[in-house]
């Protein structure tokens, strides 16, 4: 008969535990990297795929990987539900985003994962990926651009639920809801300047947004305040451009209103509009004119964003008037960086 220790026991028990545990690991691991197969089609827009895990989520966008190796990836749908079919064998159903022109999606080809949370190349820049909503920790890249820099302004998208926006000097952004954020400029309210802002977004659909808000600034020293009315309307115009227009109304001016013509609703009337350019690698080119009421100017911008998965670094050259050929952020040229983080 085999002695053992008390001591050897615990091991052998522990060895034990740990080894079923690694085999439920692994298979969980082997389940997910398997995948979905595409086993059916509702209608021209709408998928049916088979699968024996459930460790989807859904509205989260899954690339379409060809039974031919040759091929690879060509398409991407985006998960509306997930159906228990019997134990241990699921039923998803997809609606397509983007496809190839070449290719068309195949019964047996393949629905794989992809970690958004990081870049991945597979996962191209195109205005039909941007994810709109999600309940995961997605990298910035593929969110809508929200914040365009301290004289550019932002766009009528608004942050996630509880996510939160801030740059280097300060301006802070939550997303209270889905559809309405809140920010300020945090120094401000320490310097006898107390503002707030707020956005929202009343409509959203695949090709238009639009939005409406307040900005309110109370000028403490100058016994003055102002506050604007403010409106946004994105439109989608292929698949690498997306147009944003910005009208500002000062209900509430102040008397250096003019002097603060770059920066955008405090106190000023202004209107803008400019495009965004979505590069493969999901970095942004903005470019456009704006029009400055109290000045009567016709200025306008150009810059460009490197995103990350949480930072964001940008630069830019704008204008109040192009007319005027010198350097000068009231009346002429000027230029500006920015970096600011979503989280």
């Amino acid at each position: 008969m085999f002695k053992f220790s008390p001591k050897k026991i615990n091991s052998l028990i522990l060895a034990f535990v740990l080894c079923f545990f690694a085999s439920i690991f692994a298979q969980a691991q082997f389940l997910y990297s398997r995948g979905a197969v595409i086993s059916g089609f509702v209608d021209e827009q709408y998928l049916l795929a088979s699968s024996e895990t459930n460790m989807w989520e859904v509205g989260e966008i899954l690339p379409v990987i060809s039974q031919n190796s040759k091929i690879g990836v060509f398409a991407f749908v985006e998960l509306q539900n997930v159906k228990t079919v019997k134990y241990g064998h699921y039923e998803l159903r997809l609606k397509l985003v983007r496809q190839s022109r070449k290719y068309l999606i195949q019964k047996g080809d393949i629905i794989k994962k992809l970690d958004m949370s990081t870049y991945n190349e597979e996962f191209i820049g195109t205005t039909d990926l941007i994810v709109k909503k999600s309940e995961l920790d997605i990298s910035s890249r593929y969110r809508p651009l929200f914040y365009q820099g301290i004289s550019i302004g932002e766009t009528a998208q608004t942050l996630y639920k509880h996510e939160f926006l801030v740059n280097y000097i300060g301006n802070l952004y939550y997303g209270a809801n889905e559809w309405l954020t809140v920010g300020t400029f945090a120094p401000g309210n320490l310097i006898d300047r107390p503002n707030a802002n707020f956005k929202a977004r009343f409509w959203n659909s695949d090709a238009t947004t639009l939005a409406a808000g307040l900005s309110y600034v109370d000028l403490q020293k100058e016994e003055e305040a102002t506050l604007n009315l403010n409106f946004w309307w994105d439109s989608i115009s292929s698949d690498s451009l997306i147009s944003h227009t910005f009208l500002s109304l000062g209900l509430v001016k102040w008397d250096g209103a003019k002097d603060a013509a770059a920066i955008k609703a405090l106190g000023s009337s202004s209107f803008q509009t400019g495009y965004e350019v979505i590069r493969s690698d999901w970095d942004r080119v903005l470019i456009g004119p704006s029009y400055n009421f109290e000045r009567k100017a016709l200025g306008g911008y150009l810059s460009y964003v490197w995103i990350y998965d949480r930072f964001h670094a940008q630069v830019s050259v704008n204008a109040t008037d192009i007319t005027k050929f010198k350097l000068d952020p009231r009346d002429g040229y000027y230029g500006f960086f920015d970096f600011y983080w979503r989280f």
